[in-house]
């Protein structure tokens, strides 16, 4: 008996070929396995088709090509349900591919997302807001916002507005972070709240970081060179050396002095004054290479 599989298109990701991944999905929809539906999101009510889309036919299996927002989007209609998520990796940034090493072959990937068996990972809520991989406070927020409203694109869009971002930025930010037991309040240029390990650009935020293991990192940058900033678009580096502090955790909020930048999986959010955090637990299944 075939498998219904729902394949979501994101036409405007970042680095999609959209005739590439519908052919390969023709492809696979020739397969005994698959029963495949595609549906290509427009920009206008797709959380609303998508939803209709999974209450009219019992899908299996749901698969995403875009970025991370589009990820987010899917991903929070699947959380604490019997579907598969899978990635293939079509963004700018790709952050939650890149943490959990997804290839960038696409066959590899259509392998990975159609077959392989899934891990139950960690979410978290920003402000009650659904996050798969990271948000942040702070100047990476402003530079996403930044992105986000210049005509620039893909990681070169990133790199570009990362200095102008840096020198206008009112950082150092003041945050009173409360944890468990615990007050700590201090200044800083970025506050994470990390499910994973990596920023799309491979740089490492969260050396600790585990998708599956049923907490998250509170991380703060106290401090951020120019330097730095550059570096975190060079694969694979750690930002070890920086500043920083990490606390692990299954819920925070925070206060600030003044309203400041979050952005939640790549997308920019708003300004906010507080912040809350908190985990929920192997609430999402999610189509891995074998070797998470």
């Amino acid at each position: 008996m075939k498998e219904n599989l729902l394949l979501v298109i994101n036409p405007t990701a970042g680095s999609i070929n959209v005739n590439e991944v519908v052919a390969k999905a023709r492809e696979w929809s020739n397969k005994p396995e698959f029963n495949i539906n595609i549906y290509k999101t427009s920009g206008k009510n797709d959380d609303a088709r998508i939803e209709q889309l999974l209450q009219a036919k019992d899908y299996k299996r749901v698969v995403v090509a875009g970025g991370d927002g589009t990820i987010n989007m899917v991903a929070s209609k699947l959380l604490n349900k019997d579907i598969v998520l899978g990635i293939l990796s079509c963004g700018s940034a790709n952050g939650l591919a890149t943490s959990l090493q997804i290839p960038k072959k696409l066959d590899e990937q259509f392998e990975i997302a159609f077959k392989h068996h899934p891990l139950s990972i960690d979410t978290l809520f920003i402000n009650d807001i659904f996050c798969v991989h990271i948000a942040d406070v702070g100047i990476n927020a402003e530079l996403i916002y930044n992105y986000e409203t210049s005509k620039t694109s893909g990681m070169l869009g990133y790199a570009i507005q990362s200095i102008p971002t840096l020198f206008k930025s009112n950082y150092p930010y003041k945050f009173k972070i409360f944890i468990e037991d615990k007050v700590i309040e201090n200044k800083g240029v970025l506050l994470a709240f990390a499910n994973a390990k990596k920023y799309g650009t491979g740089a490492i935020i969260n050396p600790e970081g585990k998708i599956d293991d049923g907490s998250f990192e509170v991380i703060l940058y106290k401090r951020l060179s120019i330097w730095e900033v550059l570096k975190t678009f060079l694969r694979n580096r750690s930002n070890k050396e920086t500043s920083m502090e990490i606390y692990r955790t299954k819920s925070v909020s925070v206060k600030c002095k003044t309203p400041i930048a979050l952005q939640v999986d790549g997308e920019f959010i708003g300004e906010y004054d507080t912040f809350s955090a908190h985990i929920k637990p192997q609430s999402l299944k999610l189509a891995v290479p074998n070797s998470n």
